[in-house]
């Protein structure tokens, strides 16, 4: 089979299960709790833990709910991200907190890492390592998520500190899948540690692009509300870059965006080109990637697979 059709066929297979994950409960919470799981997410997270182990020559059966679980747990995440940071738009579609209220948002993240969780226990009582693997990442990411909060009041991050947040809040998350995606396949520790160290720097590479993109994208392919991130101040590779070079004229920009937000927004856009910022951005994700696909070429086995996923994120658009 080829990339494209197993990359599918992953989606397909991962959209067909989670619409079954939770259909008995309270009608209030199984309507919320689908509305976000079935939501239009890339679902990158489950298909690289089924590709690693795909590429680990293990069993998919042994891999998918864990898949699962991460997807599951990647939600929870985004629900309270969007109350903390009162987003109105997340895939498309309103917020949980917005369509219905913060009560129900809060309650619903819960839910939805309570299912995960659930079903991790059930399916691995047999695998301690994959569950260590996973309540790891959780720590992890909720540590990055609060240096995330804590950068917004600081005036200044080095980029060494921002690199140290997006590892435990983003890239964290995507070792973890391709550590669990080789454990389920059974590969040797060395393996795995270097899966997982691959995922790590893919995760890093993304979230850097997740924030060129937030600015050079759109809110309507990106799917959620760029305006939000320039009103709590918050600290993207690409903000850090520019209070670096043009400090004075960044945040005029950016306080003229909390006035008139496109014209705001259009000028930071200007601003990052003519100071090289985008340029540089584009640079350092690519370095990352290269370094990511690195780890593959050690590694003794076929891993073209993944240096494909590899590109299919440094390529996409949204």
């Amino acid at each position: 089979m080829n990339f494209d059709n197993l990359i599918n066929d992953y989606e397909n297979l991962i959209n067909k299960k989670l619409k079954t994950v939770y259909k008995n409960g309270p009608k209030s919470l199984v309507e919320v709790f689908n509305y976000v799981i079935n939501s239009d997410g890339k679902r990158v997270r489950p298909i690289l833990t089924l590709l690693t182990n795909h590429v680990c020559k293990g069993n998919i059966e042994n891999a998918l709910p864990a898949a699962l679980s991460i997807e599951m747990f990647h939600d929870f995440t985004l629900v309270h991200d969007d109350i903390m940071d009162d987003d109105k738009v997340r895939r498309g579609l309103k917020t949980v907190h917005e369509k219905w209220d913060l009560g129900t948002g809060v309650l619903t993240g819960d839910l939805i890492l309570s299912v995960s969780l659930n079903n991790l226990i059930k399916n691995y009582q047999n695998n301690s390592n994959v569950v260590k693997i996973f309540t790891k990442g959780l720590l992890a990411v909720c540590e990055g998520q609060a240096l995330d909060k804590e950068f917004e009041s600081k005036q200044k991050i080095s980029i060494t500190e921002y690199m140290k947040m997006i590892d435990l809040k983003t890239g964290y998350l995507l070792g973890m899948c391709t550590e669990i995606g080789a454990v389920t396949a059974e590969v040797n520790n060395y393996d795995a540690r270097k899966l997982r160290e691959y995922g790590i720097l893919l995760g890093r590479g993304f979230q850097i692009q997740d924030d060129y993109l937030e600015i050079f994208s759109d809110s309507k392919k990106m799917g959620k509300s760029l305006q939000s991130d320039i009103m709590l101040n918050k600290k993207t590779f690409l903000m850090i870059l520019a209070n670096l070079k043009c400090p004075k004229l960044i945040q005029d920009a950016i306080e003229l965006s909390k006035k008139d937000f496109n014209k705001g927004i259009d000028l930071v856009r200007k601003l990052l080109v003519e100071k090289g910022v985008k340029k540089e951005t584009e640079c350092k994700i690519n370095e990352i990637f290269s370094e990511a696909n690195k780890i593959l070429n050690d590694l003794n086995f076929d891993t073209s697979f993944l240096h494909s996923y590899s590109m299919h994120i440094l390529n996409r658009r949204r």
